[in-house]
Protein backbone atom coordinates (compact mmCIF):
# COMPACT_ATOMS: atom_id res chain seq x y z
CA UNK A 1 0.00 0.00 0.00
CA UNK A 2 1.19 3.36 -0.68
CA UNK A 3 1.81 5.07 2.02
CA UNK A 4 -0.04 9.37 1.41
CA UNK A 5 1.96 12.35 3.38
CA UNK A 6 -0.11 14.12 5.10
CA UNK A 7 2.07 16.93 6.45
CA UNK A 8 -1.12 17.65 9.28
CA UNK A 9 -1.56 13.53 10.34
CA UNK A 10 1.74 12.39 10.95
CA UNK A 11 0.41 8.86 11.73
CA UNK A 12 -0.91 6.55 9.09
CA UNK A 13 -3.74 4.58 10.71
CA UNK A 14 -1.62 1.40 10.81
CA UNK A 15 1.12 3.12 12.58
CA UNK A 16 -1.85 3.67 15.02
CA UNK A 17 -2.50 0.09 15.43
CA UNK A 18 1.03 -0.19 15.53
CA UNK A 19 1.59 1.86 18.69
CA UNK A 20 -0.86 0.16 20.80
CA UNK A 21 -0.57 -3.45 19.67
CA UNK A 22 3.41 -2.52 20.65
CA UNK A 23 2.07 -0.73 24.12
CA UNK A 24 -0.31 -3.73 24.78
CA UNK A 25 2.93 -5.94 24.46
CA UNK A 26 4.99 -3.75 27.17
CA UNK A 27 2.01 -3.78 29.61
CA UNK A 28 1.51 -7.57 29.24
CA UNK A 29 5.00 -8.67 29.62
CA UNK A 30 7.32 -5.64 31.24
CA UNK A 31 4.04 -4.21 33.35
CA UNK A 32 3.89 -1.16 35.34
CA UNK A 33 5.03 -0.32 38.90
CA UNK A 34 2.35 1.28 41.64
CA UNK A 35 4.07 2.61 44.32
CA UNK A 36 0.47 2.50 46.58
CA UNK A 37 -0.36 -0.37 48.22
CA UNK A 38 -4.29 0.33 47.64
CA UNK A 39 -3.63 0.01 43.98
CA UNK A 40 -1.69 -3.20 44.09
CA UNK A 41 -4.37 -4.22 46.35
CA UNK A 42 -6.76 -2.76 43.91
CA UNK A 43 -5.37 -4.54 40.89
CA UNK A 44 -4.54 -8.12 42.74
CA UNK A 45 -8.56 -8.55 44.13
CA UNK A 46 -9.62 -8.07 39.87
CA UNK A 47 -7.27 -11.07 39.04
CA UNK A 48 -3.97 -9.15 37.75
CA UNK A 49 -0.68 -10.67 37.60
CA UNK A 50 1.49 -8.72 39.84
CA UNK A 51 5.37 -8.97 41.22
CA UNK A 52 5.16 -7.10 43.76
CA UNK A 53 4.56 -3.14 43.02
CA UNK A 54 4.46 -4.73 39.32
CA UNK A 55 1.34 -4.76 38.05
CA UNK A 56 0.71 -6.74 34.76
CA UNK A 57 -1.76 -6.04 31.85
CA UNK A 58 -3.96 -8.27 29.37
CA UNK A 59 -5.26 -7.27 26.34
CA UNK A 60 -9.05 -8.50 27.50
CA UNK A 61 -7.94 -5.79 30.69
CA UNK A 62 -7.08 -3.22 28.58
CA UNK A 63 -10.12 -3.29 25.57
CA UNK A 64 -12.83 -3.58 28.49
CA UNK A 65 -11.28 -0.25 29.84
CA UNK A 66 -11.56 1.49 26.62
CA UNK A 67 -15.01 0.35 26.17
CA UNK A 68 -16.22 1.80 29.16
CA UNK A 69 -14.38 4.95 29.32
CA UNK A 70 -16.45 7.83 29.72
CA UNK A 71 -16.55 10.27 26.27
CA UNK A 72 -18.71 13.02 27.19
CA UNK A 73 -20.01 15.08 30.57
CA UNK A 74 -20.35 18.18 32.01
CA UNK A 75 -17.94 19.37 34.09
CA UNK A 76 -19.76 21.87 36.86
CA UNK A 77 -19.00 25.28 38.10
CA UNK A 78 -20.59 27.26 40.72
CA UNK A 79 -22.05 28.92 38.56
CA UNK A 80 -24.69 26.81 36.43
CA UNK A 81 -24.07 28.87 33.13
CA UNK A 82 -20.14 28.40 33.81
CA UNK A 83 -20.52 24.54 33.55
CA UNK A 84 -18.16 23.08 30.32
CA UNK A 85 -19.91 20.35 28.48
CA UNK A 86 -17.51 17.81 27.26
CA UNK A 87 -17.71 15.75 24.06
CA UNK A 88 -15.98 15.31 21.05
CA UNK A 89 -16.13 18.61 19.17
CA UNK A 90 -15.61 20.64 22.60
CA UNK A 91 -12.70 22.93 23.17
CA UNK A 92 -11.74 24.16 26.30
CA UNK A 93 -9.55 26.57 27.15
CA UNK A 94 -7.50 26.75 30.50
CA UNK A 95 -4.63 28.06 32.69
CA UNK A 96 -1.61 26.27 32.92
CA UNK A 97 -0.13 24.39 35.48
CA UNK A 98 2.38 23.98 38.64
CA UNK A 99 5.37 27.12 37.88
CA UNK A 100 7.05 27.95 40.70
CA UNK A 101 8.27 31.31 39.58
CA UNK A 102 6.73 34.37 38.27
CA UNK A 103 8.89 36.09 35.16
CA UNK A 104 8.53 40.06 35.40
CA UNK A 105 8.19 42.04 32.93
CA UNK A 106 11.71 43.53 33.22
CA UNK A 107 13.32 39.74 32.97
CA UNK A 108 13.06 39.72 36.89
CA UNK A 109 12.31 35.98 38.22
CA UNK A 110 11.08 35.63 41.63
CA UNK A 111 9.23 32.84 43.94
CA UNK A 112 5.79 32.76 43.14
CA UNK A 113 3.55 33.81 46.26
CA UNK A 114 -0.08 33.29 47.41
CA UNK A 115 -0.53 37.00 46.07
CA UNK A 116 0.08 36.47 42.70
CA UNK A 117 -2.09 33.04 42.64
CA UNK A 118 -5.57 35.55 43.65
CA UNK A 119 -4.24 37.63 40.69
CA UNK A 120 -4.25 35.03 38.51
CA UNK A 121 -7.48 33.42 39.49
CA UNK A 122 -8.67 37.03 39.07
CA UNK A 123 -7.40 37.59 35.75
CA UNK A 124 -8.24 34.41 34.59
CA UNK A 125 -12.31 34.84 35.96
CA UNK A 126 -12.24 37.40 33.80
CA UNK A 127 -10.36 36.67 30.24
CA UNK A 128 -13.76 34.97 28.51
CA UNK A 129 -11.66 32.37 26.24
CA UNK A 130 -10.31 30.89 29.82
CA UNK A 131 -13.22 28.41 30.41
CA UNK A 132 -11.84 26.00 33.04
CA UNK A 133 -9.61 27.29 35.79
CA UNK A 134 -5.53 26.09 37.56
CA UNK A 135 -3.08 26.52 39.62
CA UNK A 136 -0.80 28.22 36.95
CA UNK A 137 1.66 28.62 39.93
CA UNK A 138 2.95 27.52 42.87
CA UNK A 139 2.77 29.98 45.49
CA UNK A 140 5.93 29.78 47.94
CA UNK A 141 5.04 31.50 51.11
CA UNK A 142 2.16 28.96 51.44
CA UNK A 143 3.18 26.33 54.19
CA UNK A 144 2.89 22.79 52.24
CA UNK A 145 0.55 21.20 54.70
CA UNK A 146 -2.16 23.75 53.44
CA UNK A 147 -1.11 24.47 49.63
CA UNK A 148 -4.07 22.56 48.05
CA UNK A 149 -6.67 23.69 50.41
CA UNK A 150 -5.49 26.96 49.74
CA UNK A 151 -5.37 26.63 45.94
CA UNK A 152 -8.65 25.23 45.79
CA UNK A 153 -10.19 27.51 48.13
CA UNK A 154 -8.88 30.59 45.82
CA UNK A 155 -10.30 29.45 43.09
CA UNK A 156 -13.91 28.84 44.34
CA UNK A 157 -13.69 32.56 46.26
CA UNK A 158 -12.19 34.59 43.08
CA UNK A 159 -14.09 32.87 40.30
CA UNK A 160 -17.43 30.44 39.45
CA UNK A 161 -15.59 28.76 36.67
CA UNK A 162 -15.03 25.17 36.85
CA UNK A 163 -11.92 23.98 39.05
CA UNK A 164 -8.91 21.31 39.36
CA UNK A 165 -9.04 19.24 42.02
CA UNK A 166 -5.42 18.86 43.65
CA UNK A 167 -5.67 16.04 45.83
CA UNK A 168 -7.97 13.42 47.62
CA UNK A 169 -8.75 15.92 50.45
CA UNK A 170 -10.31 18.44 47.62
CA UNK A 171 -13.30 16.13 48.19
CA UNK A 172 -14.19 17.84 51.37
CA UNK A 173 -14.34 21.60 50.06
CA UNK A 174 -16.23 20.68 46.76
CA UNK A 175 -18.75 19.46 48.93
CA UNK A 176 -19.05 22.19 51.02
CA UNK A 177 -18.28 24.74 47.52
CA UNK A 178 -21.71 22.78 45.90
CA UNK A 179 -23.48 21.98 49.10
CA UNK A 180 -23.83 18.50 48.40
CA UNK A 181 -22.55 15.25 50.06
CA UNK A 182 -20.13 12.83 48.81
CA UNK A 183 -22.62 10.38 48.09
CA UNK A 184 -24.22 12.63 45.64
CA UNK A 185 -21.47 13.22 44.09
CA UNK A 186 -20.91 9.68 43.41
CA UNK A 187 -24.80 9.44 42.48
CA UNK A 188 -24.07 12.44 40.29
CA UNK A 189 -21.03 10.48 38.42
CA UNK A 190 -23.91 8.33 37.15
CA UNK A 191 -25.60 10.81 35.36
CA UNK A 192 -22.50 12.50 33.66
CA UNK A 193 -21.67 15.20 36.20
CA UNK A 194 -18.39 15.75 37.79
CA UNK A 195 -17.56 18.33 40.35
CA UNK A 196 -14.05 19.26 38.89
CA UNK A 197 -11.39 17.78 36.98
CA UNK A 198 -8.00 16.27 38.18
CA UNK A 199 -4.85 15.45 36.55
CA UNK A 200 -2.94 12.28 37.58
CA UNK A 201 1.05 12.30 36.24
CA UNK A 202 2.66 9.40 35.67
CA UNK A 203 6.47 9.19 36.26
CA UNK A 204 8.36 7.88 32.87
CA UNK A 205 9.05 5.37 32.57
CA UNK A 206 5.92 2.79 33.40
CA UNK A 207 5.55 4.00 37.13
CA UNK A 208 2.93 6.07 39.29
CA UNK A 209 3.97 7.18 42.76
CA UNK A 210 2.09 6.43 46.01
CA UNK A 211 0.47 9.47 46.57
CA UNK A 212 -0.78 9.78 42.70
CA UNK A 213 -1.97 6.57 43.04
CA UNK A 214 -3.80 7.00 46.15
CA UNK A 215 -5.52 10.56 45.03
CA UNK A 216 -6.42 8.10 41.74
CA UNK A 217 -8.69 6.01 43.45
CA UNK A 218 -10.25 8.62 45.77
CA UNK A 219 -10.72 10.85 42.98
CA UNK A 220 -12.13 8.13 40.74
CA UNK A 221 -14.45 7.41 43.59
CA UNK A 222 -16.24 10.58 43.86
CA UNK A 223 -16.37 10.72 39.95
CA UNK A 224 -13.97 13.46 39.65
CA UNK A 225 -12.68 13.58 35.74
CA UNK A 226 -9.24 12.42 35.20
CA UNK A 227 -6.66 13.26 32.93
CA UNK A 228 -4.53 10.61 32.69
CA UNK A 229 -1.22 12.61 31.61
CA UNK A 230 1.97 10.83 31.82
CA UNK A 231 4.84 13.25 30.15
CA UNK A 232 7.61 11.36 28.67
CA UNK A 233 10.43 13.13 27.30
CA UNK A 234 12.12 11.45 24.26
CA UNK A 235 15.94 11.16 24.66
CA UNK A 236 15.97 11.08 28.44
CA UNK A 237 12.52 9.68 30.39
CA UNK A 238 11.50 8.06 26.83
CA UNK A 239 12.78 6.45 23.82
CA UNK A 240 15.29 8.97 21.53
CA UNK A 241 12.29 8.20 18.84
CA UNK A 242 9.44 9.84 18.41
CA UNK A 243 7.62 6.56 17.66
CA UNK A 244 8.86 4.76 20.96
CA UNK A 245 8.05 7.60 23.09
CA UNK A 246 4.39 7.57 21.95
CA UNK A 247 4.23 3.99 22.48
CA UNK A 248 5.69 4.83 25.99
CA UNK A 249 3.42 7.38 26.71
CA UNK A 250 0.29 4.92 25.74
CA UNK A 251 1.07 2.39 26.99
CA UNK A 252 1.31 4.82 30.59
CA UNK A 253 -1.89 6.28 29.78
CA UNK A 254 -3.67 2.59 29.18
CA UNK A 255 -1.66 1.13 32.53
CA UNK A 256 -3.82 3.89 34.41
CA UNK A 257 -6.71 4.20 32.27
CA UNK A 258 -7.45 0.25 33.42
CA UNK A 259 -7.31 1.69 37.09
CA UNK A 260 -9.71 4.76 36.48
CA UNK A 261 -12.34 1.72 34.82
CA UNK A 262 -12.05 -0.69 37.72
CA UNK A 263 -12.79 1.69 40.86
CA UNK A 264 -15.64 3.46 38.52
CA UNK A 265 -16.43 1.83 35.02
CA UNK A 266 -18.10 5.10 32.95
CA UNK A 267 -15.70 7.45 34.56
CA UNK A 268 -14.56 10.00 31.78
CA UNK A 269 -11.04 10.53 31.15
CA UNK A 270 -8.91 12.59 29.26
CA UNK A 271 -5.90 11.29 27.27
CA UNK A 272 -2.69 12.98 27.74
CA UNK A 273 -1.37 14.32 24.21
CA UNK A 274 2.45 16.47 25.66
CA UNK A 275 5.11 14.39 25.05
CA UNK A 276 8.32 16.23 24.91
CA UNK A 277 11.66 16.01 22.95
CA UNK A 278 15.33 16.44 25.13
CA UNK A 279 17.69 19.07 24.59
CA UNK A 280 20.39 16.69 24.46
CA UNK A 281 23.13 19.66 25.05
CA UNK A 282 21.37 20.56 28.12
CA UNK A 283 19.17 17.81 28.91
CA UNK A 284 16.48 19.77 30.05
CA UNK A 285 12.77 18.95 28.22
CA UNK A 286 11.96 21.14 25.45
CA UNK A 287 7.98 21.90 25.37
CA UNK A 288 8.29 24.33 22.59
CA UNK A 289 10.26 22.00 19.95
CA UNK A 290 8.73 20.78 16.41
CA UNK A 291 9.44 17.30 18.03
CA UNK A 292 6.72 18.23 20.66
CA UNK A 293 4.51 19.36 18.12
CA UNK A 294 4.28 16.78 15.99
CA UNK A 295 3.74 14.00 19.07
CA UNK A 296 1.13 16.15 20.37
CA UNK A 297 -0.79 15.71 16.49
CA UNK A 298 0.11 12.19 16.91
CA UNK A 299 -0.71 11.49 20.35
CA UNK A 300 -4.26 13.14 19.78
CA UNK A 301 -5.09 10.81 16.51
CA UNK A 302 -4.19 7.36 19.03
CA UNK A 303 -6.65 9.03 21.74
CA UNK A 304 -8.91 10.19 18.86
CA UNK A 305 -8.77 6.69 17.16
CA UNK A 306 -10.29 5.38 20.33
CA UNK A 307 -12.98 7.63 20.44
CA UNK A 308 -11.52 9.37 23.56
CA UNK A 309 -11.65 13.15 24.86
CA UNK A 310 -8.02 14.63 25.28
CA UNK A 311 -6.20 17.17 27.18
CA UNK A 312 -3.10 19.19 25.48
CA UNK A 313 -1.62 22.24 26.48
CA UNK A 314 -1.63 25.51 24.60
CA UNK A 315 1.00 28.73 24.98
CA UNK A 316 3.74 26.15 25.75
CA UNK A 317 7.10 27.64 25.50
CA UNK A 318 10.67 27.08 26.32
CA UNK A 319 11.87 31.04 26.36
CA UNK A 320 12.35 32.19 30.09
CA UNK A 321 10.41 36.03 29.02
CA UNK A 322 7.77 36.86 27.40
CA UNK A 323 9.89 37.40 23.92
CA UNK A 324 9.73 36.90 20.15
CA UNK A 325 10.43 32.76 20.76
CA UNK A 326 7.81 32.61 23.13
CA UNK A 327 5.09 34.59 20.72
CA UNK A 328 6.38 31.82 18.33
CA UNK A 329 6.22 28.62 20.18
CA UNK A 330 3.35 29.62 22.21
CA UNK A 331 1.38 30.46 18.66
CA UNK A 332 2.83 27.35 17.18
CA UNK A 333 1.68 25.11 19.95
CA UNK A 334 -2.16 26.88 20.01
CA UNK A 335 -2.34 26.34 16.45
CA UNK A 336 -0.90 23.00 16.40
CA UNK A 337 -3.00 21.88 19.58
CA UNK A 338 -6.98 23.68 18.27
CA UNK A 339 -6.32 22.53 14.94
CA UNK A 340 -5.97 18.49 16.13
CA UNK A 341 -9.20 19.33 17.68
CA UNK A 342 -7.53 18.44 21.41
CA UNK A 343 -10.21 18.85 24.05
CA UNK A 344 -9.31 20.55 26.91
CA UNK A 345 -6.50 22.84 26.45
CA UNK A 346 -4.42 24.26 30.04
CA UNK A 347 -1.31 26.18 29.48
CA UNK A 348 -1.92 29.70 29.19
CA UNK A 349 0.88 31.91 30.81
CA UNK A 350 3.48 29.53 30.72
CA UNK A 351 7.33 30.53 30.59
CA UNK A 352 10.65 28.55 30.72
CA UNK A 353 9.27 24.70 30.19
CA UNK A 354 6.45 25.20 33.18
CA UNK A 355 8.76 26.69 35.75
CA UNK A 356 8.04 30.47 35.29
CA UNK A 357 4.63 32.04 34.55
CA UNK A 358 3.66 35.24 34.01
CA UNK A 359 0.51 37.44 34.21
CA UNK A 360 1.25 38.91 31.05
CA UNK A 361 1.93 35.72 29.07
CA UNK A 362 -1.63 34.46 30.19
CA UNK A 363 -3.07 37.73 28.64
CA UNK A 364 -1.11 37.55 25.55
CA UNK A 365 -2.24 33.45 25.34
CA UNK A 366 -5.54 34.06 25.69
CA UNK A 367 -5.23 36.56 22.80
CA UNK A 368 -3.42 33.65 20.71
CA UNK A 369 -6.29 31.37 21.41
CA UNK A 370 -8.86 33.86 20.37
CA UNK A 371 -6.58 34.23 16.85
CA UNK A 372 -6.85 30.38 16.38
CA UNK A 373 -10.05 29.74 17.52
CA UNK A 374 -11.33 31.85 15.17
CA UNK A 375 -8.97 31.02 12.57
CA UNK A 376 -10.28 27.35 13.00
CA UNK A 377 -14.07 28.65 12.64
CA UNK A 378 -15.35 27.20 8.80
CA UNK A 379 -16.48 29.64 6.64
CA UNK A 380 -20.79 30.07 6.47
CA UNK A 381 -21.80 29.98 2.51
CA UNK A 382 -25.20 31.23 1.85
CA UNK A 383 -27.11 33.71 0.35
CA UNK A 384 -26.14 36.45 2.92
CA UNK A 385 -22.78 36.19 3.55
CA UNK A 386 -22.09 35.18 -0.49
CA UNK A 387 -23.42 39.33 -1.03
CA UNK A 388 -23.78 39.05 -4.41
CA UNK A 389 -26.94 41.90 -4.26
CA UNK A 390 -24.65 43.87 -2.39
CA UNK A 391 -21.58 43.26 -4.70
CA UNK A 392 -23.88 44.15 -7.72
CA UNK A 393 -25.63 47.78 -6.35
CA UNK A 394 -21.89 48.92 -5.53
CA UNK A 395 -20.38 47.87 -8.95
CA UNK A 396 -17.25 48.40 -9.90
CA UNK A 397 -14.85 51.30 -8.42
CA UNK A 398 -17.42 51.62 -5.67
CA UNK A 399 -16.76 50.56 -1.73
CA UNK A 400 -18.41 48.59 0.63
CA UNK A 401 -17.78 50.90 3.89
CA UNK A 402 -21.32 52.61 3.93
CA UNK A 403 -23.21 49.11 3.01
CA UNK A 404 -25.63 48.02 5.54
CA UNK A 405 -24.41 44.88 5.21
CA UNK A 406 -21.15 45.89 6.36
CA UNK A 407 -22.84 47.34 9.71
CA UNK A 408 -24.69 43.82 9.71
CA UNK A 409 -21.90 42.06 9.55
CA UNK A 410 -18.52 43.70 10.71
CA UNK A 411 -18.67 43.15 14.56
CA UNK A 412 -19.32 39.00 14.10
CA UNK A 413 -17.18 38.62 11.13
CA UNK A 414 -13.66 39.87 12.25
CA UNK A 415 -11.81 39.00 15.31
CA UNK A 416 -10.70 42.34 16.90
CA UNK A 417 -7.56 41.66 19.56
CA UNK A 418 -7.62 43.32 22.47
CA UNK A 419 -4.18 43.53 23.26
CA UNK A 420 -2.03 42.86 19.49
CA UNK A 421 -1.48 46.15 17.61
CA UNK A 422 -3.71 47.24 14.80
CA UNK A 423 -2.24 51.25 14.88
CA UNK A 424 -1.03 53.80 12.81
CA UNK A 425 3.36 54.04 13.04
CA UNK A 426 2.58 57.54 14.29
CA UNK A 427 0.69 56.68 16.96
CA UNK A 428 2.32 53.40 17.76
CA UNK A 429 5.41 55.56 18.01
CA UNK A 430 3.86 58.28 20.31
CA UNK A 431 2.62 55.58 22.56
CA UNK A 432 5.05 52.63 22.29
CA UNK A 433 2.60 50.15 22.47
CA UNK A 434 4.62 47.04 21.84
CA UNK A 435 2.51 43.63 22.98
CA UNK A 436 4.21 43.11 26.01
CA UNK A 437 3.54 46.68 27.39
CA UNK A 438 0.42 46.32 25.95
CA UNK A 439 -0.50 43.11 27.73
CA UNK A 440 1.11 44.77 31.16
CA UNK A 441 -1.85 47.89 30.74
CA UNK A 442 -4.17 44.52 30.47
CA UNK A 443 -3.34 43.27 33.11
CA UNK A 444 -4.06 46.41 35.40
CA UNK A 445 -7.12 47.21 33.59
CA UNK A 446 -8.93 43.74 34.19
CA UNK A 447 -7.32 43.72 37.78
CA UNK A 448 -8.50 47.14 38.44
CA UNK A 449 -12.36 46.09 36.65
CA UNK A 450 -12.42 42.76 38.49
CA UNK A 451 -15.83 42.27 40.42
CA UNK A 452 -16.06 38.71 42.56
CA UNK A 453 -18.79 36.85 41.42
CA UNK A 454 -21.34 35.85 43.73
CA UNK A 455 -21.38 33.60 46.35
CA UNK A 456 -23.01 32.31 49.44
CA UNK A 457 -22.05 34.18 52.89
CA UNK A 458 -21.11 31.25 54.67
CA UNK A 459 -18.93 29.49 52.28
CA UNK A 460 -17.64 32.81 51.78
CA UNK A 461 -16.18 33.27 55.42
CA UNK A 462 -15.04 29.65 55.31
CA UNK A 463 -12.65 30.00 52.00
CA UNK A 464 -11.55 33.42 53.30
CA UNK A 465 -10.55 31.69 56.75
CA UNK A 466 -8.69 28.68 54.37
CA UNK A 467 -7.29 31.52 51.61
CA UNK A 468 -5.91 33.51 54.85
CA UNK A 469 -4.22 30.76 56.20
Amino acid sequence: MEQVNDRLQPLQMWDVAAIHAAAVQILSQTGMHFESPAVQTLMRQHGFKTDGPIVFFGEDHIQRALETAGRAFTLLARNPERNVVFDRDTCGVGTGRGAVFMMEPDGTRRNATAADCTNIFKLAHNLDVITILGNLVIPGDIPPSQLYPFLLAAQLLYSDKPVIALDATSIELLCAAFDTTPQAMQTDAERGLAYAHATINAISPLMLSRDQGDSLLRLAEHGIAICISPTPAAGSTGPCTLAGTLTLQHSEFLGLLVVTQLVRPGLPVFYSTFPASSDMRTMGVAYGSPEARVMEVGAAQIAKSFDLLTRGNIGLTDSQISDFQAGAEAMFNVTSAIRAKINYLPGCGHLASFAAASCEKLVLDAELANYVLRYCQPIPVNAETLAVEVIQAVGPRGNFVTQKHTFDHFRTEFYHPSVFCRQTYERWARECHTAALAAREAVHRILERYAPPPIDPDLERRLRRIVAG
